[in-house]
């Protein structure tokens, strides 16, 4: 099963993305803006490692809960700065928080 991570924009977020021309947030719910990551099997298990508190919502939002502020933000970092698709920037995010980089 195939289960996505939400990441949240708030207004600047948002309006950053808009100025470095990036399309990777989705508008949803009146305005606000997500940044919406597929993720396979091996990886969710890489993350739920990583980060036991997170869970796994497979009945409503099909998605990783729970995940770190930190974590997210790393996420949206490396988006802004290397300018990489969300799914790169979250194998890069998870390899930082192993310490393999």
């Amino acid at each position: 099963m195939e289960v996505k991570i939400y990441i949240w924009l708030n207004e600047e977020l948002s309006r950053k993305f808009e100025e470095l021309g990036l399309k990777h947030a989705k508008e949803v719910l009146g305005g606000m803006k997500r940044i919406e990551i597929d993720v396979e099997q091996e990886m969710v298990e890489e993350i739920i490692k990583l980060f036991p508190n997170a869970k796994v919502d497979s009945s409503t939002t099909k998605s990783i809960e729970l995940l770190p502020k930190s974590f997210k933000n790393e996420i949206l970092k490396i988006i802004i700065e290397k300018k990489l698709e969300p799914r790169e920037a979250l194998r890069e995010a998870i390899k930082k928080f192993k310490g393999d980089i």
